[in-house]
């Protein structure tokens, strides 16, 4: 089994109400507007990844989080695409909002750990160049021989 995973749609139906999935990628779209549900994915998708980044080292594919991640990445997913039908969060979601929140800073901040990747990004190659030095330069006097 994977330590990171992909997001999907039948992930969403698997946890949360599937009407309002169904909502969200049906109505009220403009013509030629694609899915609203792939969209919210890709950028919760994102956030969690630039969260996790600052602490942690990313799997190379841009489409997978951390497996231990992805209860919060449902719900920040469900609450998002309610308040894209314009549909109010209640307190309970407000509250659980907050919460996936102050999770995803702890991860960002190193206090809370996450799975290893199953295909790391290289890290990047650090050349050894050497610091400058600063200070004062010695003063040359008028009358001095050698300068």
């Amino acid at each position: 089994m994977s330590n990171w995973i992909t997001i999907t749609k039948a992930d969403l139906y698997n946890s949360k109400a599937a009407r309002l999935i169904i909502a969200a990628d049906t109505k009220s779209l403009a013509p030629g507007q694609t899915d609203r549900s792939t969209g919210v994915i890709a950028d919760v998708t994102l956030e969690i990844r630039r969260k996790v980044a600052r602490c942690n080292q990313l799997d190379q594919d841009v489409t997978k989080i951390p497996g231990g991640l992805k209860p919060l990445a449902v719900d920040l997913i469900f609450c998002r695409l309610k308040v894209a039908m314009e549909q109010d969060l209640s307190e309970a979601e407000r509250e659980i909002m907050r919460a996936r929140q102050r999770d995803l800073d702890r991860v960002a901040n190193g206090d809370d750990m996450v799975e290893q990747p199953d295909n790391p990004i290289p890290a990047p190659m650090v050349q050894d160049i050497p610091k400058p030095a600063f200070g004062p330069k010695p003063r040359r006097r008028k009358n001095d021989v050698n300068g």
